[in-house]
C-alpha cells in the first residue's frame, strides 16, 4: 500500500515538499509514511488521497488494506465500539502521554469507574455499548505494564476529586487506584488546587503525544462529543505544550498532590 500511495503521488506530479505544505505536515512525514517507518493512521491517510484525488473505489481499497494493517492490535475485538481506532495506534505507540483533564484520564480508570462514568455521560446508551466502551478503556491498561511503558503525567483539576462518580463506593475506590498507580516509576501526577484559580485546562481537558523517533512529531488530541480532533501542526501543537506547561506550574509537585489525593479520600468517607 505504501508503494501505491507514493506512486500516486508522483502519478499526480506532486513533491513530498507540496504535499507536505498542503497538509501542514512536515516533509520527513511524508518520507516516512512512504517508506514505513511511520505510523500511518486513517485519518492521514484520507488527507492525503483527498490531496491526491484519488477516486472513492480506489480509495476505499486502500482504506481497507490500512485497517487490515491494525489486526495485529488488541483495539480490533472492540471494532464495533469504535469507527477508527486511531487514538489506540498513537497510545500505543507513545513513549510519553501528557493529559491535562477534567476527569480521571481513561489510562487510570478503575473498569467500575469507568462503567459508571460512561454511564452518566454517554447519552442514549445502551447497556450492552456503555459495558463494551468501558471494556475498551480498561483493556488500554496494558500499556502500563510493558518493559517500555510510556511516561505518563496527569494534570488533575481538584474538584473531580471530589465528585463522587458511580457513588461514594466507586469513588472511593478510584482514589485508591490513583494514589497506588502513583507510585509507578513512570508516572506523575500533579492536582491543580482550588486556591490556584484559573488554568488553561478549563478551557478543553486534552492530551499531548510524543514518540521515541525524535523524527515523529508529537501529536495534541481533544476527544469532542460530536468527534475527536488531532493536530500535528508544530505551531499547534506548541500552544497545547505551552497550555501544559503553564497548568503544571500552578499545579501541587508530585508528593503534594498524592498528599491531598489522600485528604480528599478521608474527607468524603
Amino acid at each position: 500500500m505504501l508503494r501505491e500511495l507514493r506512486a500516486i503521488r508522483e502519478s499526480r506530479d506532486l513533491s513530498p515538499e507540496q504535499v507536505a505544505k498542503r497538509l501542514g505536515w512536515s516533509r520527513s512525514k511524508i518520507y516516512r509514511v512512504e517508506n514505513g517507518e511511520s505510523r500511518l493512521i486513517l485519518e492521514d491517510l484520507e488527507l492525503l488521497l483527498n490531496v491526491y484525488g484519488v477516486p472513492s473505489p480506489q480509495a476505499e481499497a486502500l482504506g481497507k488494506l490500512c485497517r487490515e494493517a491494525w489486526k495485529r492490535g488488541w483495539w480490533l475485538a472492540y471494532s464495533d465500539m469504535y469507527k477508527g481506532g486511531s487514538y489506540f495506534v498513537l497510545e500505543d505507540d507513545a513513549s510519553a502521554i501528557t493529559f491535562v483533564a477534567h476527569n480521571i484520564p481513561g489510562l487510570l480508570q478503575t473498569s467500575e469507574y469507568a462503567h459508571a462514568l460512561i454511564a452518566e455521560t454517554l447519552l442514549d446508551g445502551s447497556d450492552q455499548e456503555i459495558r463494551r466502551r468501558a471494556e475498551t478503556r480498561v483493556a488500554r491498561h496494558q500499556i502500563l505494564g510493558r518493559a517500555n511503558a510510556p511516561r505518563i503525567t496527569v494534570i488533575l483539576d481538584e474538584a473531580i476529586l471530589w465528585r463522587a462518580v458511580g457513588g461514594t463506593e466507586v469513588a472511593h475506590a478510584q482514589l485508591d487506584h490513583l494514589i497506588g498507580v502513583a507510585t509507578h516509576p513512570e508516572i506523575t501526577v500533579h492536582v491543580i488546587p482550588f486556591n490556584a484559580g484559573g488554568h488553561p485546562g478549563l478551557d478543553g481537558e486534552f492530551t499531548i503525544l510524543d514518540f521515541p523517533d525524535k523524527e515523529d512529531p508529537p501529536v495534541a488530541y481533544q476527544e469532542g462529543l460530536f468527534g475527536d480532533i488531532f493536530v500535528e501542526a508544530p505551531e499547534d501543537v506548541a500552544r497545547y505544550y505551552r497550555a501544559a506547561d503553564t497548568a503544571r506550574e500552578r499545579a501541587l509537585v508530585h508528593d503534594d498532590s498524592v498528599a491531598l489525593i489522600k485528604d480528599v479520600r478521608k474527607a468524603t468517607r
